[in-house]
């Protein structure tokens, strides 16, 4: 049995946590050179990273119930609530079976109606040759769609205020949960300057969701939304209460704004950057469509969109840094880890790994086979997750990234405006910055 060798670079008090708010991207890239599996530390608090698919694997699948989600996530819970994205053990695989009928395919067919209408009034109101920055547009988009997709009646002036009030909060939790002063303040007292997330924007929006769940309660119809199927879902230790759903509610504003939004932005961004690419889609969208809208019928024969998808999936994953904590004595890459100790890995650094993916910097939709886009491995492809934590919603989000995307570039060709370069944030999910682009007409 070994121990893991710390990554250099430490700094007193801090560890490595300037190094991962310097360049965390980067840095992450680095650690496969100091091994399988390296040591780092969040102030006081050491780390273990996995850098390797082989012990992702073990960690996800093969050892799985070793593990739970993390003390990193213990923080998360303030801002973004304890649904599947923050919930541990049973109650995640109870709740998890409880939430997938709102995500079958006859469901998901229903809620593509939604995401085709309304991508398609969203890019109609930009105009041949104007310049936009599709970032704020992107999130409207997503944000309409997911509350429309949610709720039978999203025109609730309450519920969107408190939506966009939680939304301004929850983009800085990833920060939070990698600070040192928050590592510290879990083995001192408060420590001044030390501020937990504020608890009244999510509260708010409980209030909200509690008042529109009575509401439903009441009448008990499935009205075709997810919230009617999260109030329908029912196993042998009953369904969820009011509280659970209103967990599970903030997970789905999590996953369908911050995680779809951001990879659209990302294609959106590598498209209009490479003409040929864009050539190809046009080509892709005339022959399947002829100039009609898409529907959900036609995602199996959009076989290059779907490409270029899962390669933008590949360089930019939304969740760049996954975490987990061990529960019990458990061995990891032949380390020995302790109950309590903390382990990460990075979707981010795992795809852009030179002994998995050829030039892995490069993109190149091509290296997807046709015939295996839309089930890329395991392990060595992790945007969604993988093993129990495998994101329930991942049909859903490609849905609306295919029909999103079809929207945006049927009828228009993208071209990048301006010379600054379009940076990454890291935050609660990895997004870009800004996105200006100018659209120019074109014809099938």
């Amino acid at each position: 049995m070994r121990r893991a060798p710390f990554a250099p670079g430490r700094v007193p008090l801090m560890g490595h946590a300037l190094a991962l708010h310097r360049d965390g991207l980067r840095f992450l890239c680095e650690l496969r050179n100091h091994g399988p599996v390296t040591r780092i530390s969040i102030g006081p608090r050491p780390v273990h990273v996995v850098n390797t698919p082989e012990i992702i694997r073990e960690l996800l699948t093969v050892q799985a119930r070793a593990f739970d989600k993390g003390a990193m996530f213990d923080a998360l819970r303030v801002p973004l609530g304890d649904g599947l994205i923050t919930a541990a053990g049973d109650r995640h695989l109870s709740h998890r079976r409880l939430v997938q009928p709102a995500f079958h395919r006859d469901r998901i067919a229903r809620y593509a109606h939604i995401m085709a209408e309304r991508s398609r009034a969203r890019a109609d109101g930009w105009e041949p040759g104007t310049t936009r920055d599709l970032v704020p547009e992107i999130h409207r988009l997503t944000l309409d769609i997911l509350l429309r997709t949610l709720f039978a009646d999203p025109r609730d002036p309450a519920l969107n205020a408190a939506v966009e009030d939680w939304l301004s909060v929850k983009y800085h939790s990833m920060r939070l949960a990698l600070s040192p002063l928050h590592a510290w303040a879990e083995r001192l007292p408060l420590l001044p300057g030390w501020r937990p997330p504020d608890a009244g924007p999510l509260q708010r929006l409980v209030d909200v969701q509690r008042r529109i769940i009575g509401t439903y309660r009441a009448d008990g119809r499935d009205r075709g939304d997810l919230l009617s199927m999260l109030l329908l879902a029912g196993g042998p230790e009953g369904g969820l209460t009011d509280a659970e759903v209103t967990d599970e509610l903030i997970t789905l504003f999590l996953a369908g704004t911050g995680t779809v939004s951001a990879s659209l932005a990302w294609a959106l961004h590598e498209i209009s950057r490479r003409p040929a690419v864009q050539r190809r889609i046009h080509d892709e969208l005339d022959t399947v469509l002829g100039g009609r809208p898409p529907r959900f019928e036609d995602l199996p024969s959009l076989v290059y969109t779907r490409q270029v998808l899962t390669e933008v999936l590949r360089l930019y994953p939304p969740s760049w840094l996954l975490m987990r904590r061990a529960v019990r004595p458990v061995t990891l890459g032949g380390v020995r880890l302790a109950p309590g100790d903390e382990v990460f890995f990075s979707p981010y650094a795992l795809h852009r790994d030179p002994q998995l993916y050829e030039d892995p910097g490069r993109f190149a939709p091509d290296r997807w086979p046709a015939d295996a886009a839309a089930k890329a491995p395991r392990h060595t492809f992790l945007p969604f997750g993988a093993g129990s934590r495998l994101c329930v919603g991942e049909d859903y989000a490609w849905t609306e990234l295919t029909l999103a995307l079809a929207a945006f570039t049927a009828h228009r060709r993208l071209e990048p405006a301006g010379s600054t370069p379009v940076r990454p944030l890291v935050g609660t999910v990895l997004r870009p910055d800004r996105l200006p682009l100018t659209a120019r007409a074109r014809t099938a």
